[in-house]
């Protein structure tokens, strides 16, 4: 009836760009339809509405039900409420973003995944889905009630499960039914799997398991399947850590074939190779970490030239061992990066690379990419030159020990290595200086550090503030990272940049009003110069840490992109990562395409990556940073609850500086600003005669005192709840800040 014509030209319109519903007699008018084919076309509109491709609007307008005639992939995302929510790929994004009229190409676009329709997917899955036009719920009731375009919200169906993220579950064993079950820990573990044979000999409930999927949850049916792996009591040293891992797909150990391949690598640097290169054995290099660390991969010279400085930057040239392509390297694409967990790294390269063949230790020769800038006296660099070198390192500092050198209180007995470090710090503080004056954002936080013993067991936390010494170090490293940037942007070389876009318009307007809360005297926010006005006024406030972690909270979150898109927090038109290929990949890329910065390189050289491959690359090692950063900050929180736990458990707890952040009637939530740690007050462990005031919203004593949100007060803990990362505190010192 209807002519295969006709329906093409229909489908045509309804998925062009410009399209706008219209009812049938705007479709004739706009398909330039005679009125002796109008009956065929109110037909064709009819069949397309039974069978679901079209979706009738009010007025009996008409769009099109699928936004997508391609499946697009992505990973799936867990939201509340146990609902998932899908975030396309690179490619995927530009398409959403043009189909549904997103302007903002900063923001990522999810979708709620349709209910009933996500197969049996789980959070982090890779995943093919189509698009769908949706209606609220109370248009589906009504069968008459048709939905204006406002009204239309797309859906993503699933309709394949490309790649699991986990291949392990991991969870607490429980008795019940034939073998009984496991609770499964985390959105990308079902919640209760049925065992499917015996559990093994000692195995008793409450136990932390792994589990080998069987079967995945559908419906009504539960996931099932048998037990890999007992890890022991929740409470056991380490088994905590282990949880996490498998909770975020990471390991601790390499395939055979890395670890063969590894093996055929060699520390000892042919003459033929040393010829290649620049050599720098013979130079005053030094490299400056933090003391437990194991892998060096920079290594710092610093001389002064005129008014200004040479700087020289030196990387372990990692692309020299690890190929394109090579077990190693496809080993090290799927890490993305090192982890690191507060009893343990999970290095992106085998032990042999990471900590030795690329390492640059004191006293051995390593080879290098080497980035020479010439700094000038206001800070600015005035040249780059890019090569291949060899050095020795004359000394390997900890940060610690640099400290007491660059306040002129010390010496480590080299004369030649004092003076360059103290030229070094005075470059780098003009370096600092200037950044900070063209519009960086000065967010540093101390960076938490817990302690363990031998056992695993934490003994103590520590904070680790930005110090000068650790101030030399990142301002070589970003001027490297800039320097190489924008070389490679000036020879149009394809490669992978670190991008930060400006933050959402919107969550600027809420951090106006919270820092107003602690009575900042801030403007508008949408500009840098605000922004930058707003962290000078923080700096020295007394909730210091608090309103800086409000500020982090409302920028983007950096990632790696193809495209060089600038860095905001930064304030760099440019800028790569350059400095840390043993830990980071992207790193890794960078210096394959370094290569062909410098003059006559040592062969062979690394083919550059193609340009095609680069977003897809990108947007993975962003998802593996992502992981790992998680899987840090909970490893990191578990450590500080098990260390809290111990400390309630101690005659004599230790005290910390807690700010009051809401008062109820059942007591007083606080904060931990040092530890990042939040938990509550309960009413009846106020000493003395203490009432609560809900007209005020405070608590109050009979002799004259009050305590309501912004005071301040020292708390010890009294119990802590590991598994809902709950702690209740008591007063220990009252104090009014």
């Amino acid at each position: 009836m209807n002519s295969s014509p006709l329906k093409n030209q229909l489908l045509s319109l309804l998925r062009s760009p410009g399209y706008t519903p219209q009812d049938a007699s705007g479709l004739a008018r706009m398909l330039e339809i005679d009125s002796r084919e109008r009956a065929d076309l109110r037909a064709l509109i009819r069949e397309l509405e039974e069978d679901g491709t079209l979706l009738r609007l009010r007025q009996s307008r008409y769009t099109l039900k699928a936004v997508s005639e391609e499946p697009l992939r992505g990973r799936l995302r867990a939201g509340m409420k146990g609902k998932l929510f899908f975030c396309a790929d690179a490619a995927g994004q530009e398409q959403l973003r043009s189909l549904l009229g997103a302007e903002d190409a900063t923001q990522p676009i999810e979708l709620p995944v349709t209910p009933n329709r996500s197969l049996d997917a789980l959070a982090g899955d890779t995943v093919l889905v189509s698009i769908k036009k949706s209606t609220p719920p109370h248009h589906r009731r009504g069968r008459k009630m048709h939905p204006d375009t406002r009204d239309l919200r797309p859906e993503a169906r699933v309709l394949e499960i490309v790649e699991r993220k986990l291949k392990r579950w991991v969870g607490i064993y429980r008795a019940g039914g034939l073998y009984g079950y496991v609770q499964g820990d985390g959105a990308a573990t079902p919640d209760t799997i049925r065992m499917s044979e015996p559990p093994p000999a000692g195995l008793l409930a409450g136990m932390c398991v792994t589990v080998v999927p069987e079967r995945y949850p559908l419906g009504n049916m539960d996931a099932t399947g048998h037990i890999d792996e007992v890890l022991g009591w929740p409470d056991d040293a380490g088994v905590d850590i282990t949880r996490i891992m498998h909770r975020y797909a990471l390991r601790d150990t390499f395939p055979e074939a890395v670890l063969r391949e590894t093996e055929r690598l060699h520390k000892d640097i042919p003459e033929s190779e040393l010829a290649r290169r620049d050599d720098w054995r013979n130079r005053c290099v030094i490299t400056i970490d933090p003391v437990d660390a194991r892998d060096f991969d920079d290594a710092i010279s610093v001389c002064r030239k005129g008014q200004g400085w040479e700087l020289a930057v030196h990387i372990a040239d990692v692309s020299h061992y690890v190929r394109p392509g090579s077990a190693i390297d496809t080993e090290a694409r799927e890490r993305g990066n090192s982890t690191y967990l507060p009893d343990r790294v999970l290095p992106m390269l085998p032990p042999a690379l990471c900590d030795d063949i690329c390492s640059l230790r004191e006293g051995e020769p390593r080879l290098t990419s080497l980035c020479v800038m010439r700094i000038g006296a206001e800070g600015n660099t005035e040249k780059a030159i890019f090569r291949k070198a060899v050095i020795c390192s004359r000394k390997r500092f900890a940060y610690e020990e640099v400290l007491p050198i660059l306040e002129g209180s010390a010496s480590c007995g080299d004369e030649e290595i004092d003076t360059m470090l103290r030229e070094a710090h005075r470059m780098a503080q003009v370096l600092r200086h200037r950044r900070m004056k063209r519009g960086a954002l000065n967010l540093d936080m101390p960076e938490l550090h817990v302690l363990l013993d031998e056992h695993g067991i934490p003994t103590d936390v520590q904070q680790n503030a930005g110090d000068i010494a650790h101030q030399l170090i990142e301002e070589c490293m970003l001027a490297a990272n800039e320097a190489v940037a924008e070389a490679l942007n000036a020879h149009q070389l394809p490669a992978l940049h670190r991008v930060h876009e400006a933050p959402d318009p919107a969550k600027l307007t809420t951090l106006e009003h919270e820092l107003r809360s602690y009575g900042l005297q801030v403007g508008a926010l949408h500009t840098r110069e605000a922004l930058c006005r707003a962290a000078e006024q923080i700096t020295g406030h007394r909730d210091e840490l608090t309103l800086k972690s409000l500020i982090l909270r409302s920028m983007m979150r950096a990632r790696y992109d193809s495209k060089s898109l600038g860095h905001f927090g930064l304030n760099k038109g440019n800028y790569c990562h350059f400095t840390s290929p043993i830990r980071r990949y992207a790193d890794l890329v960078v210096h394959r395409v370094f290569a062909r910065l410098v003059p006559k390189p040592p062969a062979p050289v690394p083919p550059i990556p193609a340009a095609s491959v680069l977003p897809q690359l990108a947007e993975r090692i962003s998802e593996t940073e992502r992981n790992s950063a998680f899987a840090e900050n909970e490893a990191q929180q578990q450590m500080l609850l098990r260390f809290m736990q111990l400390q309630a458990e101690s005659d004599t707890p230790r005290s910390w500086q807690a700010r009051i952040t809401e008062a109820w009637l059942q007591g007083l939530a606080v904060e931990l600003p040092e530890l990042r740690l939040r938990g509550f007050i309960p009413g009846e462990t106020l000493v003395g005669q203490w009432f609560y005031e809900s007209h005020a919203h405070r608590w109050s004593s009979t002799d004259g005192r009050h305590l309501l949100p912004g005071d301040v007060l020292d708390v010890v803990p009294t119990h802590v709840d590991i598994a809902g990362k709950f702690i209740d505190f008591a007063p220990a010192v009252m104090s009014k800040a």
